[in-house]
């Protein structure tokens, strides 16, 4: 009798214990599909920022070459009033040596 009542508490046990496995291990499953999915829209996130910023990327190095052009660096200096001197004006300076 006192076997059969430690081998009821025993199961009764068990029985609780494989409950609380179960149920531990569906809020395990929902966790984890839930940080995946977190995981995931921040990465989509970042891959489109990343678009962003190559593309912005792209702008500036075009911007920069078109600033830099010969064209345009001798069209602002005769805007601001340089020109190409004649021979006639060219003046040599020596370097002492």
């Amino acid at each position: 009798m006192i076997h059969a009542r430690r081998n009821e508490l025993l199961g009764n046990a068990l029985m609780l214990l494989g409950m609380l496995l179960i149920v531990a291990s569906i809020f395990f499953t929902v966790w984890l599909r839930s940080s995946i999915k977190s995981l995931q829209y921040r990465l989509g996130n970042l891959q489109q920022r990343q678009h962003q910023l190559m593309k912005e990327q792209r702008n500036l190095v075009a911007t920069r070459e078109s600033l830099l052009s010969i064209a345009n660096i001798d069209q602002v200096a005769k805007k601001m009033g340089f020109d190409f001197p004649d021979r006639s004006k060219v003046i040599y300076v020596k370097e002492k040596g």
